[in-house]
């Protein structure tokens, strides 16, 4: 089982919006990266990179951002990405940012 580390599931990633993520500095740090890059053209030395995205942990594994809280609820199985790749059929289950990628 492999999720493509893509803008297009970047874009339906659900994580930028997930209570696990919401207060945490870094991730908002990362964010504001994040945005710059997209405003750049496409011979931008800036690139999306697994370093860079504090999100789509389904593909990339665990959370590099460790003031994340993870006892807020994750809402993995509402994400799109989880759902177009049927990631609740397999062995997988939610909080990837903490138990590493979708296998």
């Amino acid at each position: 089982m492999s999720i493509d580390f893509s803008m297009e599931n970047i874009k339906k990633c659900l994580c930028m919006r997930c209570p696990v993520q919401m207060e945490s500095q870094c991730v908002k740090d990362k964010e504001k990266i994040m945005i710059l890059m997209t405003q750049q053209d496409l011979d931008s030395p800036m690139r999306m990179d697994e370093e860079r995205v504090p999100g789509l942990y389904c593909s990339t594994g665990k959370a590099i951002c460790k003031d994340i809280n993870t006892h807020q609820i994750c809402r993995c199985n509402e994400c799109s990405v989880w759902m177009g790749n049927r990631l609740d059929k397999k062995e997988t289950s939610k909080y990837f940012c903490i138990n590493g990628k979708a296998k």
